[in-house]
């Protein structure tokens, strides 16, 4: 009889047990994947210079991973216990015992998780080739991928697969426990509007206070080094994000629902006088649920938000130190062309442009100092005719204006402290100025910032120290063997420049020196010989692939498990409901009708938190001032919505098929 009951059980939910198996089957076949990875033969032989961070950034992926599958589980499986509240205090009416029901509770727990887990490994077999080759490619790895599993790693699913299972069993037969000590009809507490209209009003509150914060703490992490004040900052954000959030849909949704159904033309159409109260009830029952849906959606677009200026930047700054494949100056351009020449390499550019190094003072605002430093000047017309990358990144300007491009790895903020006037030795003092970050022939080619100056200005002003630089780009790379560059390696450094800075900038100067300095000091600047992306550019392009792997993994994980709460709460309806809807239907309301309830309620359940969650992200970002990357966002963004958009639509249909089954409609 027992399992009868338990397969009646699993029958009369199939469907929704169906999406939260798949759900989580598949973050079990991820997990598996993730674990998996780390100490792959075909990983470690392709890839020995990231062997250990590979691992370790697998290992915390996956435990991160898991934790959120097993909070995702231990959520969601508590709808399918409260589905079967009536049933399982029916059976007790019955004179079944409470600990038989609670055992049958146990086992039904422990039967789906079985299931979802032979799924999950299963699939972990099936795709780990798949993914496995998708690594690699987006590594751009040639490698042959081998599908294998340890020992270790069996061994530990194999206990997460009997510790989770058991945890999951028991948490759901202690809510069993719970829902039959509270079997007696309780009276129904009404939370009323005088509380509930100051809670939304104290919510927007927070809400706006977490805005505020949120520009102070992007101006204190541009201007403020080890200290604890960001972190306060962020985690005030957090915490007022999230509380004022669900005090805004305590407060404000379910008044805004009541002031609807006041509304003739809103809640009242032809015979369908309920279909409106019952939709305000649903969304009244779930405004847990919209509001846990719309903080994970608001963390899931902050979450591509950052990884994608995080890539940015590390994109930028690797542009930034290496434009060019290989960069020389006057004094090494010799010895470089006589290795080219001896390699295979196959030129498919070459610029030369000259420079000038002279010495600057002004006030760092950002700082807070006085900076006296040597720094390299270029014209405005050899600029311009580098490759257009070059400029990618900095401010347009023409040619009567100046460019000062400093270190800068940060887009997020887009703004610049406007440095004081910049005086530049024997040469008309600098007022104003445009800000860049990117280098032409690379940041790591010469100390300190640089100015793109007039071509007037730059012919009329003198020079302490006199240079050329060279950049050659190359179809498949520059060719250099191992030998090469051994030799080229004692050409590393070019020569040094010592600054004797005096009380004025007029009497202070610059003595080169050959040899490197038996002891630095603070006024000894080096000139760098040359500089080679070499393997840099392919570690640089296998860390850009591993990295959209893993945030593609986690986004999609992210979105199926938002999808299938939302789904599971719309498909879980308690008997109460379902018979609001046999009401309407036995009282003459025609199939169009109820399926336009179930297409609203729907609609409504996915709407609601992805409005309050592109709200939240889309305020964030434009208080970090990156309305230059606005288009880039709102492809993002936009992405989101239509995968989104998706897991509804089918939520709807899934619904509707259910409903139409079960009412033989």
């Amino acid at each position: 009889m027992y399992r009868k009951i338990i397969k009646r059980s699993l029958y009369n939910m199939r469907d929704s047990y169906l999406i939260y198996i798949l759900a989580c089957s598949f973050a079990i076949g991820v997990f598996g994947i993730l674990i998996s990875l780390g100490d792959n033969p075909s990983v470690r032989a392709s890839l020995r210079s990231w062997n250990s961070f590979i691992s370790e950034i697998t290992i915390m992926m996956s435990g991160l991973f898991a934790f959120c599958a097993f909070v995702y589980m231990i959520y969601v499986g508590g709808f399918f216990i409260q589905q079967q509240r009536n049933e399982f205090i029916t059976f007790e009416k019955l004179g079944m015992q409470r600990s038989i029901i609670v055992g049958i509770s146990f086992i039904q727990t422990a039967l789906v998780q079985t299931l979802a887990w032979f799924i999950g490994l299963l699939a972990t077999l099936i795709f780990q080739k798949f993914m496995g080759m998708m690594l690699f490619f987006l590594m751009r790895l040639r490698f042959n991928f081998l599908m294998h599993i340890s020992w270790n790693d069996i061994f530990l699913l194999a206990k997460l697969f009997f510790f989770s299972t058991l945890i999951l069993s028991i948490v759901n037969s202690i809510k069993t426990i719970r829902i039959l000590q509270k079997s007696k009809a309780k009276r129904t507490k009404k939370t009323r509007w005088w509380l509930r209209i100051p809670a939304g009003i104290f919510g927007l509150l927070l809400l706006l206070l977490a805005q505020l914060c949120t520009v102070s703490l992007f101006y204190d992490m541009h201007t403020i080094s080890y200290s604890a004040k960001p972190l306060t900052e962020i985690f005030f954000v957090m915490l007022a994000d999230v509380f004022g959030t669900y005090l805004v849909y305590f407060g404000f949704l379910p008044t805004i629902l009541n002031v609807l159904q006041g509304i003739r033309s809103v809640s009242y159409s032809g015979i369908n006088m309920f279909s409106f109260k019952y939709l305000k009830e649903r969304l009244f029952q779930n405004i847990s649920t919209l509001w846990f849906v719309t903080e994970l959606s608001a963390l899931a677009l902050m979450l591509l938000t950052f990884c994608y200026f995080g890539y940015q930047a590390v994109h930028r700054n690797y542009n930034g130190a290496y434009p060019f494949e290989l960069a020389a100056d006057k004094n090494t351009v010799a010895v470089i062309k006589k290795e080219l020449g001896n390699s295979k390499a196959k030129i498919k550019g070459e610029y030369k442009t000259p420079v000038k190094v002279n010495l600057v003072s002004y006030y760092k605002k950002d700082d807070r100092d006085f900076v006296r430093q040597p720094m390299t000047f270029m014209s405005y017309t050899d600029y311009m005719s580098l490759p257009r990358r070059m400029r990618k990144w900095n401010s347009k300007i023409d040619s009567h204006q100046f460019l000062k491009i400093d270190y800068n790895g940060s887009i997020f903020d887009s703004h610049h402290f406007k440095e004081h006037d910049i005086e530049v030795k024997d040469a008309p003092l600098i007022s104003t100025v445009e800000t860049g970050s990117s280098f032409p022939y690379g940041s790591s080619m010469h100390f300190g910032p640089m100015m793109i100056v007039p071509d007037d200005y730059y012919q009329k002003m003198p020079a302490e120290v006199e240079d050329t630089f060279y950049g050659w780009d190359f179809k498949k790379g520059d060719r250099l063997s191992a030998k090469q560059l051994n030799r080229l390696d004692g050409f590393r450094n070019s020569y040094y420049m010592k600054v004797n800075f005096k009380s004025s900038l007029s009497n202070s100067t610059i003595e080169v020196l050959k040899k490197e300095p038996v002891k630095y000091a603070p006024s000894i600047y080096t000139q760098a010989g040359f500089i080679r992306q070499g393997s840099l550019k392919k570690e640089f392009v296998q860390g850009g692939g591993f990295y959209l792997f893993i945030v593609s993994l986690f986004s999609v994980a992210l979105l199926i498990a938002l999808g299938s709460v939302l789904t599971l709460r719309i498909l879980l309806r308690d008997d109460y409901q379902s018979r609001q809807l046999r009401t309407l239907q036995k009282i003459g309301v025609e199939e169009n009708e109820i399926k336009r309830i179930v297409r609203r309620e729907n609609t409504l359940t996915f709407l609601i938190p992805l409005i309050f969650a592109l709200m939240q992200a889309v305020t964030s970002i434009a208080m970090s001032n990156t309305a230059g990357k606005s288009r880039n966002i709102i492809l993002i963004y936009g992405g989101y919505v239509i995968f989104y958009g998706l897991f509804g639509f089918v939520s709807y249909q899934i619904s509707w098929h259910g409903i139409k089954q079960k009412f033989s409609l």
